[in-house]
């Protein structure tokens, strides 16, 4: 192997390397986040019952409040884990030269990593933003390369690299 094709294979072995840390930090987070929501499903499960035992008529709607912040929490759970099991089908193992679901997209502004809406996940001293394939600014840049620029509210992005 010639030494632009090792230095090549190094530089793709780094971005996968890159690519995994964000991944992982991003499923940690998002796990993190599905523990916190199964937790206030409970706690508001726990109030809703310890309520439920003592409650005169002239309580009910305390007791409705609780059963709503239940079946809200509920909900949000229902999200989290929705998305938890998206960003699992994330293609986390491979590289791609295009914006698309999976990829890690540096520009001059900022970093993006295309998985689940998240907010920051900072990996090597570096954050990257972890936004939908549902965001305004992905629709923005879906399908660019590497040297590529798009505009989003007013600003000019240029594409540094793409993995």
């Amino acid at each position: 192997m010639s030494q632009s094709q090792s230095s090549r294979t190094e530089k793709m072995e780094d971005k996968l390397s890159l690519k995994t840390k964000v991944y992982n930090e991003a499923l940690r987070m998002q796990n993190q986040m599905v523990e916190n929501a199964r937790m206030a499903v409970k706690e508001a499960q726990e109030n809703a019952n310890t309520s439920d035992d003592s409650m005169e008529e002239g309580f009910v709607s305390y007791r409705e409040q609780l059963q709503h912040a239940r079946d809200m929490f509920t909900m949000q759970l229902q999200n989290t884990l929705n998305d938890l099991e998206t960003l699992q089908q994330v293609p986390a193992n491979s590289l791609t030269p295009t914006i698309e679901n999976g990829a890690v997209v540096v520009t001059d502004k900022q970093n993006f990593f295309i998985a689940v809406s998240i907010g920051k996940v900072t990996v090597d001293g570096k954050t990257y933003f972890t936004i939908s394939t549902s965001a305004p600014i992905f629709q923005a840049m879906v399908g660019l390369k590497k040297g590529e620029s798009f505009n989003f509210r007013d600003r000019s992005y240029k594409i540094t690299d793409v993995f």
